[in-house]
């Protein structure tokens, strides 16, 4: 048979190096590795009464060392939505972030609108996208050894779907949005901030706050613990409500 596949004229006249078909045995090519478009996470599991904390940083650090104080205090996971930017410019926050054992997640590395729905700019193009999440990634690893993936929250909460697709091919798997904003950006004071982040826990919830001075979820976070273990919730690290 294998006289009869290959063509062979003399059966002992095989050389090194030749290449000989073997009926019957064959192999399928491996199929081309595919590129999973990053899921959209707005709420984690709801089968218990966990939430989780998120902080994005973005623009200065003022109430940032009072969040992460009164997260230590409390025993509590957050997870940090920090632009490359702002590492760059609080490398001694980023790394107290790591080592208390806040999880990451990647905000592009100036804020841009990745759709531009916000801004009124033009879309980024994918090279451009790609250079906002590497460059953020590769500060964010320099800085503190630690990495963000796979997580991202886009800018501005823009996104379709090939800011999904383009940050999947990335290695982000989640596209991590929230069930209950704070507004303290908007100007809401700390007790409003209270009210409605109390009012409007849910089994599962990813709430979204601020670091910066222009928002009171600072001095708010301790009345929302409070609030919410309470009313018999746990807050639980990001990677444990929905995965890592």
């Amino acid at each position: 048979m294998i006289v009869l596949a290959n063509g062979l004229s003399d059966p002992n006249y095989i050389f090194v190096g030749q290449v000989l078909v073997i009926p019957g045995v064959f192999s399928t090519p491996a199929p081309a590795p595919t590129t999973q478009a990053a899921v959209v996470v707005r709420r984690g599991d709801a089968t218990e009464m966990r939430v989780t904390f998120t902080f994005d940083a973005a623009s200065d650090a003022d109430y940032t060392s009072m969040i992460l104080d009164v997260l230590k205090a409390n025993g509590i996971a957050g997870a940090f939505g920090m632009t490359g930017r702002w590492a760059e410019q609080n490398p001694d926050l980023l790394n107290r972030i790591v080592a208390e054992g806040h999880d990451l997640i990647n905000h592009s590395y100036n804020h841009p609108s990745f759709t531009g729905l916000s801004t009124g700019k033009a879309p980024l193009s994918r090279e451009e996208r790609w250079e906002q999440l590497d460059h953020a990634e590769s500060i964010v690893r320099q800085l503190s050894g630690a990495e963000s993936k796979p997580y991202f929250r886009p800018p501005y909460g823009d996104y379709d779907q090939s800011v999904n697709e383009d940050v999947g091919a990335r290695g982000y798997r989640y596209n991590l949005m929230w069930t209950v904003d704070s507004r303290g950006w908007a100007g809401l004071a700390a007790h409003e901030i209270v009210a409605r982040c109390v009012s409007q826990a849910q089994p599962g919830a990813i709430y979204v706050f601020h670091v910066g001075s222009a928002s009171e979820d600072g001095p708010a976070l301790q009345q929302i613990i409070d609030g919410l273990r309470a009313g018999g919730y746990e807050i639980a690290a990001l990677h444990e409500l929905i995965g890592d």
